[in-house]
């Protein structure tokens, strides 16, 4: 920033038409200048309550978009739900339908090997009785070969005793013979029956037992088919009942669906008039920053008319306290304890591992030294002053009251009330004191001590001139006092009796000051 010199200068304007201002019009003027001081304190708190307002707001507006934005994803996700039951209840009617229709060919499955059993039992028995018959057979076959064989034997002899007769027996002989050929034909009959029948009976045999197996393999079918037919009804039934509930989710899931579109529609709604009422307060939070803007060039011009108020005393030792800074700045200037280009140092170097951020120039050591007990004095100056610091032309605060710099601790909220020195302050108000070119200023604003905690604070301040160049300012902030201190002050102000009159150049001030008050 480029260096501004100073040129103070008065200008010897009178009262209007030369006439000094009586006792009571002096009460007047001093009356209205406690009153704009009373109404700049309460349109900062005003500012204060509404801004606090704002940011509430503004945190609702961030919470209902949050909410909004939720709801909206619980719209579409209670959609895609809904869309999935009705898909589900869609699977479970086609399942029971299958289920149904498998229950159905499981049951004529079951049918046919019911028969199918029920064919073998019949066929296992008719070749058990086949088996039995053949056996019989084979029994017949058997005696008839042992008849053989006796006739066989018997005609042998038969034949043997005829030949023994003579010629009288040769029919005899030949009767014998006959029978012997007879028995022997039997008994190849029977021979061959038993040949023909020994393979049949084992492949009957076989049959029979291939048939009791097949008649036990289509009973453990049918067992099985039993089972999976009782499982396909067990199925089919949780099935229906699945698809009944599927289709109340689904019937559910769209009546849920249905009130999230008219909550999701109200909630929007109340988004946009939440969001409304922010951009309101947004503006009623600007109208009153314009206020009290206005408010605190009303309060400084009413400071400049010359009227004594309760501000008055803070404002002289501010100014009077100013100068001797400004002294002792340019004493050691001239004794060669910092050069002019150390004591305009604008190279800030950021303190590491500080919050809120500290900083230090080549002469924050030399005003730290300088002007610390000047500082410290300010505290005993009135029970109403909260602190006194220096600051230079870009809003850094180099030198603070020691309780307001303390070591940095870590913890944020502590360290922004608490460490309070080698820090910027280029707020509305900050800048404002810092950049000023006036003999004195004086505005109402709200002291942030952090975690969300404001002081209502009135600040004085007064520039700082070295060698003809603005360097910053001091500045004293000090709580407003309560309407009973203030009338106290004023009593102990208050002269006997004495006309008050205007300074020379106070017209100029009380023409502005109208100005000022004509929009009211």
């Amino acid at each position: 920033m480029a260096r501004t010199r100073h040129n103070r200068h008065t200008s010897a304007s009178v009262s209007p038409g030369g006439r000094e201002v009586t006792r009571d019009q002096a009460a007047h003027i001093q009356r209205m200048a406690e009153g704009i001081g009373q109404a700049g304190l309460l349109v900062v708190e005003a500012a204060t309550n509404v801004e606090a307002i704002a940011s509430n707001i503004g945190t609702q507006v961030e919470l209902f978009k949050d909410l909004t934005l939720a709801a909206r994803d619980l719209r579409d996700g209670n959609r895609s739900l809904s869309d999935d039951a009705s898909t589900a209840a869609e699977a479970t009617q086609s399942m029971n339908q299958e289920l149904a229709q498998s229950r159905e060919e499981m049951t004529a499955s079951l049918s046919e090997v019911n028969y199918m059993i029920s064919w073998v039992g019949n066929t296992s028995t008719q070749l058990e009785t086949l088996q039995q018959e053949m056996e019989n057979v084979g029994r017949i076959a058997h005696h008839i070969d042992s008849i053989a064989q006796q006739t066989h034997v018997l005609a042998l002899n038969a034949h043997i005793e005829a030949a023994r007769a003579g010629v009288g027996a040769t029919g005899f002989t030949v009767i014998a013979n006959a029978i012997r050929d007879l028995a022997d034909q039997a008994i190849d009959a029977a021979a061959s029956i038993s040949t023909t029948l020994d393979p049949l009976i084992a492949s009957v045999n076989d049959l029979g037992g291939t048939t009791r197996s097949a008649r036990r393999g289509a009973e453990r079918a049918r067992n099985a088919i039993d089972m999976v037919a009782g499982s396909l009804e067990r199925s089919q039934h949780a099935g229906s009942v699945l698809d009944r509930r599927v289709e109340a989710i689904a019937t559910f899931s769209r009546t849920i669906n249905d009130k999230v579109d008219l909550f999701s529609s109200s909630l929007l709604s109340l988004f946009e008039g939440v969001e409304h009422s922010e951009n309101e307060l947004t503006a009623a939070t600007q109208s009153l920053d314009d206020l009290m803007s206005r408010t605190n060039s009303l309060v400084q011009l009413s400071a400049k008319i010359g009227v004594t108020t309760a501000d008055t005393p803070i404002v002289d030792e501010v100014v009077k306290k100013a100068s001797v800074i400004a002294n002792l700045f340019e004493a050691a200037l001239n004794a060669g304890e910092i050069s002019i280009d150390e004591l305009f140092d604008e190279h800030y170097q950021e303190i590491p591992h500080t919050n809120p951020t500290q900083h230090l120039t080549q002469f924050t050591t030399f005003v730290d030294r300088t002007v610390q007990d000047l500082l410290e004095d300010f505290l005993d100056f009135s029970p109403s002053v909260v602190f006194a610091a220096v600051v230079d032309r870009n809003g850094y605060l180099s030198t603070h009251n020691l309780k307001y710099s303390l070591p940095p601790s870590g913890d944020p909220d502590w360290d922004t009330a608490h460490c309070r020195n080698h820090r910027f302050f280029d707020d509305t108000t900050g800048i404002n004191a810092a950049r000023s070119r006036d003999e004195f200023l004086l505005q109402t604003y709200r002291r942030d001590m952090g975690g969300g905690v404001f002081r209502l604070m009135k600040d004085a301040s007064a520039p700082i001139y070295v060698g003809g160049l603005h360097w910053g300012a001091l500045r004293v902030g000090y709580a407003p006092l309560s309407l009973d201190e203030e009338n106290a002050a004023k009593a102990r102000r208050r002269p006997s009796h004495q006309a008050l009159a205007p300074e020379p150049d106070n017209d100029a001030a009380r023409s502005e000051l109208g100005a000022l008050l004509s929009p009211w």
